[in-house]
Formats: C-alpha cells, structure tokens, sequence
C-alpha cells in the first residue's frame, strides 16, 4: 500500500485510541469477520495408454466413458486432465470500514481495508489468500457546503465501471443540479487494487505490462428537471513514463421520467479504437393492473486495454433484445418477475463451412415469491441461457422463517451445463442451509451451509464439482456518533429487526444454484 494511504490508516488508528476533548468528535468502525470453508478436486494430468482408446482421429479419441483425450502420433500414451484428490481452504478475511470525523471543519478520515489468511489443505484455492493486507480506500476528506477534496486511495464508479486510485479528486457543486468533478493520480489495475505491473497480471498473461499508468478523468453530472439526469464521463490512462497510451475511455448515461414510465439508456465508447463498447436503452412503461414491463435493446463489444494483446484477436460482441415482467399482489405478499432475451453474435470468421458456429442465442427465467405469513418466506426460480457454444440451465427452491432478531432458511438447487464446444451433459444437485441472529442492534452473526453432488452424463468431461462449503459471517459496529440525536432502544430494535428482515429478503432471493466457476467469491467490492 503506498504511503499517503498508510499515514491515513494511521490517523484513523489514532482517532480510535486517543481521547478528544470535544463531543463534535467521533469515530465509527463497521468490522466483517468471516470464515469460509471449501473444497474442491483440481485439475490433475493424466494419462492412458493408446491402445486402451476407443477408435478414430489420431488426435483426439474417446474413453469407454466418454472423455476424450489427446493423442500424440507416435507416442504410446495419450494426455488428458482430470480430478484429483478433494482439497481443502479454509479462508478467513477481516473487513474495517472506519470513519474519523470532527477533525476540522468539514474534515473527516475513511479506510476500508480487508486483512486475508488461509488455512487447509491447499489455501491457494481461495483467490488471493496469499495477499495478506488489501486498503480499498484509505482518504482524507475536505466537505464543503459547495465542494469535496479527497487526498489518498479512493474510486472512482460511471459508466465504465468501478477504478482505485492513488491520488486526489475535488466536486465542486456550484447548485443543486449541477456537479463538475475532477480526479487524477496513480492508475490501480481494475479489480485488484494492484499496480499495473503486479505479478498477479503476469501469472495469467504472457505479457504483461512493465510499466505502470497514470489516471486522469473528468465527470458531469446535470439534473436538467426533477425527473431526468445526465450523467457524462471521461478516463484516460497513460504509461507512467507518458511514452504510450493504455486507454482513453468516455461513457454517458441519462434517465427521464415522464408520468410513471421512465426511459434511460448508457453509451460507451473507445477513443483509442474509435469503437462503441456498449449502447443500451431501456424503456419502463407505466404500470397496468400492478403489472410493470420494460423493453430494452443492448449492443455489447469487448474492451480490452491497449497493453494486453488479446484485444488483437478481435473477440466479436453481441446485439441483445430483452423484455421483463413483474407483477406484485395489493398486499404486496405475491410476486412473480419473468424476462426474456435474444442475442446474435458478430461474425467470428471461424468454424467449418459444413459446421458453422451458431450466432444467435436466448435466455430465459423468471422468479417467485410468496411471504405466505408473517414469519415465512418462500420463493422459486428458474433461468435457462443457450449461447453459441455451450448452453445452462438452473433452478431453485428455497423457504426461509423469520422472527424478531432470528432466521432460518433452507434452500434445494439444481443446474445443469452442456460445455463449452464439447458434447456432454454435467448435472449439479445442491442443498444448503442458513441461519441469521441480530444479537443487539451493533451485533449480526449470519451462517450457511451447502453439500453439492454432480453428475455427469453423455460423455461429459468429468471435472467432479461436487463439494461442501460453509460460510460463518460476524458483523460489528464499534463506535457512535456524538453529534447525532440520540435513538431510544425501541427504535434501535426496529432498526435491527428492519436489517434482519432485509437479510432475509436476501437470502430468500439468492440463486443458490448458481456455483460459481472459481472456486471462491470475487474479491471486487463496490
């Protein structure tokens, strides 16, 4: 972590500590601490003889179940991956979100800083385990009535995304419908909150930068009328020693709203290749007997920076038709939400003249939900995407039970893949559980447990998933705001059971289907 996001640390670390005399003071500390189990059988190589393989092509062949493996000519023994033995993680991240105020006038601290460990049999499983300290924010900020200055590590989020930075931004909001903001600094890699030049980039691609970048952007965000807003974007990153460009990016989103319908829509674009990103509009329409629709039309090109080659293989984009329904009873228990879209793909110039790749897709789902009581919660699920070379479906069920400052839930899940180029079927059934207590309104302890079991069938390339996971979540505030009016117990209790009952919206809505393909969550956090 560079030094100016250090000291900041260190000044909220001090603000905890050390005592203030003046009651305009105060610091807050949000703590994550959780603990996940996983396990999973790697990729291990292997191999077969050549006369054990089925008959055909020399390069390819088939096993008696189906596998197909490589073949070299000549050689007596044919390559292939498979499952290994089950491995095991055990990782546990810390999260501290502080704030320091009463510093000055208008002047305030922040940090948002995750602290990382692995145990098991193979840690390296969970993604970053070895990066054992992480700051995603670590600033000093200057809030005045017409304008913000932050100094230190920040973000930046628009239409093109989420970006860390090393530097400073000032807002300046000359009226309430008018916000001009500038920003520039050291360029962090999207995601990683790494330099440029970090080895986490080069174990992937072949490669990979050996300089780091400069950022620099510019946003403008207007509220024309109460019921529209425009937003508009500029982002350009340069080597650091300005030799070369590695991008240089706009993007506009706009939402108005007329009556009960609304219409929005986003623009991207690549300077440096001169080629639209992403185009989408979406139009809501008003609602009709509690039913409300939207129609939205989306044109999708990949983006790739100018310092990786893979932007050379022209990777092709799509054009995409969506339409989506909701619909919600008058006593708001009942609610049923479906879409549907349609996809076709650029021409990738490949594939066989008696084969050709498929160039258009769907998908499909929708989703239930029933509060049958007071204290129940139940919903139901079910998605189905078909692409040009692999296809997915998945479907869940779950009830969940909620009351005071306790939940209880049980899910059932199901998903099945047809691979990617490959014919074969894999088969994943999944049944998990999950439980929440809001101790005290400063205090959430949240669990959950699932076993998955797959199944392969038509000759699928058997990876074997099936595994356990567990996740043991604890959530803490330390920490109060002198200056705020104070809250009797009764409303901190509504509070808490408010924030219970939103979980368990939560947990009631989530697809737990949907295993991911690494075997860990994403570490990119808004």
């Amino acid at each position: 972590m560079r030094l100016s996001a250090l000291m900041v640390a260190l000044v909220v670390v001090a603000e905890t500590v050390m005592p203030r005399p003046s009651d305009a003071q105060g610091v807050r500390i949000r703590g994550v601490t959780s603990v996940r189990f996983l396990e999973l059988r790697p990729f291990i190589d292997d191999s077969v003889a050549f006369g054990t393989t089925l008959p055909g092509a020399v390069d390819y062949r088939a096993l008696a179940d189906g596998r197909v493996v490589r073949c070299a000519e000549g050689e007596a023994f044919c390559r292939f991956k498979s499952a290994g033995a089950t491995a095991n993680a055990l990782p546990i991240t810390q999260d501290l979100q502080m704030t320091a105020w009463g510093l000055g006038r208008g002047v305030s601290v922040h940090a948002d800083v995750r602290v990382r460990n692995a145990m098991g049999s193979q840690p390296a499983l969970w993604p970053r385990a070895e990066d054992a300290f992480d700051a995603l924010t670590a600033y000093v900020e200057l809030d005045r009535a017409h304008y913000t200055l932050r100094a230190g590590r920040q973000y930046a989020t628009s239409g093109l995304g989420f970006y860390n930075y090393d530097g400073a931004s000032l807002a300046y909001r000359p009226n309430r419908r008018l916000t001009l903001e500038g920003f520039g600094g050291w360029s962090l890699t999207q995601g990683l909150n790494e330099r440029f030049t970090t080895s986490e980039i080069g174990a992937v691609d072949e490669l990979p930068p050996d300089r780091n970048a400069y950022l620099v952007g510019a946003q403008l965000r207007v509220r024309p009328t109460d019921r529209s807003a425009l937003t508009a974007f500029y982002q350009r990153e340069v080597r650091d020693n300005r030799s070369a460009l590695y991008s240089e990016r706009i993007a506009l989103d706009g939402t108005w709203r007329v009556g009960r319908a609304s219409l929005d829509g986003s623009m991207q674009r690549d300077l440096s290749t001169s080629e639209f990103n992403e185009l989408r509009v979406r139009l809501r329409l008003p609602p009709v007997r509690q039913v409300m629709l939207s129609i939205e039309a989306r044109q999708f090109r990949p983006f790739f920076q100018l310092w990786t080659i893979w932007g050379a293989f022209a990777p092709v984009g799509f054009d995409e038709a969506r339409v989506q329904a909701s619909w919600r009873n008058s006593a708001q228990s009942l609610s049923v939400d479906v879409h549907g879209a349609r996809r076709h793909w650029g021409d990738t110039d490949a594939g066989l003249d008696f084969a050709p790749l498929r160039a258009e897709g769907w998908r499909v789902g929708g989703n239930v939900t029933w509060r049958a009581a007071a204290n129940w919660h139940t919903n139901a699920g079910y998605s189905a995407d078909v692409g040009f070379g692999a296809a997915r479906s998945e479907a869940d069920v779950g009830v969940h039970w909620a009351r005071g400052q306790m939940f209880l839930g049980a899910t059932a899940s199901a998903f099945q893949s047809i691979y990617e180029l490959r014919i074969g079927t894999g088969r994943v059934l999944g049944v998990g559980a999950d439980a929440g207590w809001q101790i005290n309104p400063d205090l959430r302890l949240v669990g959950d447990v699932s076993v998955y079991q797959q199944l392969a069938r038509n000759g699928a390339p058997f990876t074997d998933w099936t595994q356990r996971r567990a996740t043991a979540r604890f959530e803490w505030m330390v920490g109060s705001d002198p200056g705020a009016r104070a809250v009797s117990a009764a409303t901190r209790k509504d509070q808490a059971r408010a924030r219970g009952e939103a979980e368990l919206a939560r947990m009631a809505s989530t697809r737990a289907g949907r295993l991911p393909a690494s075997v860990g969550a994403p570490e990119i956090r808004p």
